[in-house]
């Protein structure tokens, strides 16, 4: 995926912004409160729905408009050219528009613009909650394998109404019964399209972790959300007593996780921030090579704060990678780019942001 042209209008401080992108790293600098990750906070709202820095949709639209604007003209290696579109007024309503036509599901944006994420707090995917890492192994899974979202979906819906079921102190164990079944059906088609997707991860980080930090040995190690030398039937009838008093499953893919590890040990009890920043970019990378792998389809990657907590050594290794995989960056930094990126970097797009405009400097 490449994107070629990107236009926002009234989103936070930008009113009226077009940038013409380049192919390799589009670098955008300047001071705090610029505009430079407004920018890359609309591409991620058109491309997945929401802001990665809040859920309240109505900050984002300028004090004096109705509604926000973003739209992306790009070119997909097996689609060829697309152009997405999409408006949020200030009652939430969102419109989504795929070639000029209108688009229902959000996802298809997913879909159609394989984008990579990275953020100053990128080491939470180290160290943070089980969710985190449960949404990357799903954003990987959804690229590389076009029926999984669907399968997730479905669990989703059987075990929400088996909560609902098991909340219910008027329903019998002869209700509950059939939506067991129906779980336990669901969580195996979840979980071996999850284990089949890490299993062919596996050498592509650990090829990233060579290159960025040899000096670290990280294994995943994939927790299905029950036992693996139990059965899921079986956990779930053991458990019924304490899951009708919680109202909640107890078991299942919902409650996966993707442990990273150093021998024994949680690779969280042992690494620094900059470590773990250095694991979770390899973390992403290497999904990024496994979708140019199986799909020959590359990946787009907004970096926020460029050079956070990584020393000048690894910011190189970093984007020899993505320049290897032939990954489109959007990247910012108070600091224009050094002259170890312009080298490193297939071409360099750099551009001034200052008071919410958008200039090209080269």
């Amino acid at each position: 995926m490449r994107f070629d042209r990107l236009e926002i209008s009234y989103f936070r401080n930008l009113s009226n912004v077009v940038v013409e992108l380049g192919s390799g790293v589009n670098f955008f600098y300047g001071a705090n409160g610029a505009g430079k990750t407004a920018l890359l906070e609309a591409v991620h709202l058109l491309c997945r729905g929401r802001s990665f820095r809040t859920q309240r949709a109505r900050s984002l639209i300028q004090m004096e408009a109705d509604r926000l604007a973003v739209r992306l003209r790009a070119v997909d290696e097996l689609r060829g050219p697309v152009t997405l579109a999409m408006t949020k007024d200030r009652q939430a309503r969102t419109e989504l528009k795929v070639d000029g036509e209108r688009e229902r599901r959000l996802s298809e944006a997913a879909r159609l613009t394989p984008l990579q994420v990275m953020l100053p707090d990128i080491s939470e995917l180290v160290f943070g909650q089980p969710g985190l890492r449960r949404h990357w192994l799903d954003w990987g899974t959804f690229h590389v394998k076009p029926e999984y979202l669907g399968t997730l979906r479905d669990y989703l819906r059987v075990l929400k109404q088996r909560n609902a079921v098991l909340k219910d102190a008027h329903r019998t164990a002869a209700e509950l019964q059939p939506w067991t079944e129906k779980l336990i059906a669901a969580a195996l088609a979840v979980t071996a399209l999850r284990g089949d997707y890490l299993k062919a991860l596996e050498p592509h980080f650990q090829s990233a972790m060579t290159a960025l930090a040899p000096e670290l040995t990280i294994d995943l190690d994939f927790q299905q959300g029950w036992p693996r030398m139990d059965s899921l039937e079986k956990l779930l009838g053991e458990s019924a007593e304490r899951e009708v008093k919680l109202g909640a499953t107890q078991w299942g893919p919902h409650r996966a996780d993707v442990e990273l590890r150093v021998g024994a040990v949680k690779a969280s009890a042992l690494l620094s921030r900059g470590q773990g920043k250095m694991v979770a970019s390899a973390l992403k990378i290497s999904q990024a090579a496994l979708l140019a792998t199986q799909t020959q389809r590359s990946t787009v990657f907004l970096i926020d704060d460029v050079g956070a907590e990584l020393d000048a050594g690894h910011n190189v290794r970093f984007f020899e990678l993505l320049k290897d995989l032939d990954c489109q960056i959007l990247a910012n930094s108070t600091h224009a780019p050094a002259g170890d990126l312009a080298e490193v970097a297939n071409t360099l797009n750099v551009f001034h942001v200052e008071r919410g405009s958008v200039v090209a400097v080269r």
